[in-house]
């Protein structure tokens, strides 16, 4: 089986929080072990890549968190694709993305950590899907 079948069949059983998490883990790998040029470079395009794709989903109409939240995870998202776009000019520290993610990461791990609410009439809110790994 193919490395991006694996892949898009890992994350079709996977809780979306756990794909988000992957995602975000993995983008910190890249970036903590980049050590030159190149390395440094692709890990700050796929930072770059994943905020496009969660802010797309942000901006949706059919995105279900709260305007507030959204509206915040956007800020964030935008500030992180600044940031990569200076990181690639100036080569300075990739700490402040990678603190952002651990964040996210720290967040996101409280959250599925709750204990399981009974269902909501309507759902709470649309995932932000990412497949580690892509080309």
């Amino acid at each position: 089986m193919s490395a991006a079948r694996y892949a898009a069949t890992q994350n079709a059983h996977a809780h979306p929080r756990d794909i988000e998490l992957r995602a975000f883990r993995y983008v910190n790998g890249l970036m903590a072990a980049a050590t030159d040029t190149r390395s440094r470079a692709v890990a700050l395009e796929k930072v770059h890549r994943l905020w496009s794709i969660l802010i797309s989903d942000l901006g949706s109409p059919g995105n279900k968190l709260p305007p507030a939240l959204r509206g915040q995870l956007i800020s964030l998202g935008l500030w992180a694709q600044r940031e990569t776009d200076r990181r690639l000019d100036d080569g300075g520290s990739l700490d402040p993305l990678m603190a952002l993610h651990r964040d996210l990461i720290e967040a996101l791990e409280a959250q599925r950590a709750l204990p399981a609410a009974p269902a909501p009439a309507k759902a709470p809110g649309t995932v932000l899907h990412f497949v580690p790994g892509m080309a």
